[in-house]
């Protein structure tokens, strides 16, 4: 191999990135401009959560039940109905996502010892709003019942040992912020769409504007052109990870308890592997738009759907839990994420590691078997 027509050729193709506008826009706007959007649009937590309440019992203790709710800081008292045709319009309007109802009797069932119950209407066209919702008012309303059970208990003299003293201790996301969960993940998906786009039109590009001419004409042999071709763009992936490690930590706070070096390391494979692809498609397709479709569509939208990003993986049918074991990005968003938030070691998670490798081998071998110096 001849590394003096290899790097003429990894110069021919940067001064393309240079000169193309669309390319730079690639490279250094659309890496920062995504992390923005998706790791502050991405954002399970929910805060100041709208909700109206039905007093039937206007009373101390049920005025104290709506303070609690206020005070927490994860809900908003928007409205207080005074009229049941209320609760639906309400609803029906999204003004609230739940409707909270305190019976007449809360405060005598609760003196005489029984219990009391308090209906809550919840708004579930938002599915994913709604369950964290009903875990928040679940909570909530737990908390106010171990307190009235506290104060009971010390008015007769009594002490509350004996029963349970639950205390969770959150490992590894203490406050449970999404972000620290997100931002990790949104890295794979930079890497998967970034790597894809740059590499998916570098030879249907030579093709689709008549310079492939040049290359089957030139000296230089195919292993030295396809490397020559690839050098550049892993070159910019890997400064755009770095670019996502940096703005990851400085916009969101967000910053690798493990291993830098096994969290460049494995990064650097799955741009390999990212970047084979592209540069597969590009080999067998006759348009640039089409590459850049199909690829987008083989490595976005499996990465998004079955590798964990934005949805558990056991939570989905058998079928696509063993095909997302053959999707690279499943194992490197278990990596990213160990890496960021447990601070994991290679001794954990080399499983992992190795299935990456293998990956990336067989993506690049495939890649360097498809290309051609031939028209």
């Amino acid at each position: 191999m001849n590394y003096r027509r290899l790097l003429a050729v990894a110069r021919t193709e940067s001064i393309h990135n240079l000169r193309d506008v669309r390319s730079l826009f690639v490279i250094v706007v659309l890496p920062v401009v995504l992390l923005l959007l998706y790791g502050y649009g991405i954002n399970y937590d929910l805060r100041n959560v709208p909700f109206a309440v039905q007093d039937l019992e206007r009373t101390e203790l049920s005025r104290s039940l709506i303070q609690h709710l206020v005070s927490s800081g994860y809900f908003q008292l928007r409205q207080v109905i005074h009229d049941q045709r209320q609760i639906a319009e309400s609803l029906d309007r999204a003004a609230v996502v739940f409707v909270l109802v305190i019976p007449p009797d809360m405060g005598r069932r609760l003196g005489a010892g029984r219990p009391a119950k308090v209906q809550v209407l919840v708004d579930g066209a938002d599915t994913t709003r709604a369950s964290v919702a009903v875990g928040y008012i679940e909570g909530a309303l737990l908390a106010f019942s171990g307190k009235l059970g506290a104060e009971y208990l010390a008015r007769q003299g009594l002490s509350a040992a004996g029963g349970l003293d639950v205390r969770p201790v959150v490992l590894y996301n203490a406050d449970l912020k999404s972000v620290r969960f997100i931002v990790p993940g949104l890295m794979a998906i930079l890497l998967t769409l970034l790597s894809g786009l740059l590499t998916s039109t570098c030879i249907v590009r030579e093709r689709e504007w008549g310079s492939f001419e040049t290359l089957v004409t030139s000296p230089a042999l195919p292993p030295e052109i396809l490397i020559g071709k690839i050098l550049p763009y892993v070159v910019i992936a890997f400064a755009d990870t770095l670019l996502s490690i940096g703005a990851g930590a400085l916009i969101f706070g967000v910053v690798p308890v493990g291993s830098r070096l096994l969290l460049l390391f494995t990064s650097f494979l799955y741009l390999l592997a990212s970047l084979a692809i592209g540069i597969f498609f590009s080999t067998i397709m006759r348009t640039q738009r089409l590459a850049i479709l199909t690829t987008t569509l083989v490595t976005l939208v499996p990465t998004i759907q079955l590798s964990g990003f934005a949805f558990p993986i056991r939570s989905q049918p058998l079928v696509l839990q063993v095909i997302s074991n053959f999707i690279p990005a499943t194992h490197y968003l278990i990596i990213i994420r160990s890496l960021y938030l447990k601070g994991a070691d290679l001794l954990v998670l080399w499983p992992r590691v190795l299935a990456l490798l293998v990956f990336t081998v067989v993506l690049v071998t495939v890649a360097a078997r498809r290309f051609r110096k031939q028209l």
